[in-house]
């Protein structure tokens, strides 16, 4: 589907459970997802983890995964030591607030609740930042599971046939590559 309203039909697909990939722009660099080649899906729900790590990362059930929070929302789900920018490359770990507990458990170190977010300052990513806002429209939860579009062990996705394979060969729901959505029947 080619839409223009993408993210829309994107947050409505991960407010009902679904699991989505995103490849659009230009790819990361470093060992993080940080919106254009991740696979996303509702912080809320701690079952998404293991659909995730089992259906779709082939992944031990340990290895924990992030969240990508908008900085407007950022001090709700989180108890922050520093300036934003400094979270914005999942780099430093932070607990979260008992909001944060309840919004983003899946998201969250199962053992003392701490996360490694990526906080969106307002316009870094447009795009990614207008998902996360139309999921926190849907959801009341203005942040997303987010983890490396891949599977485990193999290398990020960078292109179109990379996140095709993927899509095709995983449980993956949807994918949006650029300004186009797949999504399974």
């Amino acid at each position: 589907i080619k839409n223009r309203n993408i993210n829309k039909i994107a947050a409505n697909l991960i407010y009902s459970g679904k699991i989505i990939g995103r490849v659009t722009g230009n790819a990361e660099f470093g060992a993080r997802a940080l919106g254009n080649r991740s696979i996303l899906a509702d912080p809320s729900k701690i079952e998404i983890k293991k659909i995730i790590n089992e259906k779709i990362k082939n992944r031990d059930f340990w290895m924990p995964f992030a969240a990508s929070i908008l900085a407007s929302h950022a001090s709700k789900y989180f108890k922050l030591n520093s300036e934003i920018a400094s979270y914005s490359y999942m780099t430093n770990c932070v607990e979260s607030t008992k909001l944060g507990e309840k919004n983003l458990i899946a998201a969250l170190h199962p053992y003392d609740m701490t996360c490694r977010p990526q906080i969106l300052s307002k316009g870094i990513n447009p795009g990614y930042e207008n998902l996360i806002l139309e999921f926190g429209r849907r959801s009341g939860i203005f942040g997303l599971l987010n983890t490396s579009f891949n599977i485990h062990g193999k290398p990020l996705v960078n292109n179109f046939n990379d996140a095709f394979k993927v899509f095709k060969e995983t449980d993956l729901d949807a994918v949006i590559i650029d300004n186009y959505i797949l999504i399974k029947k």
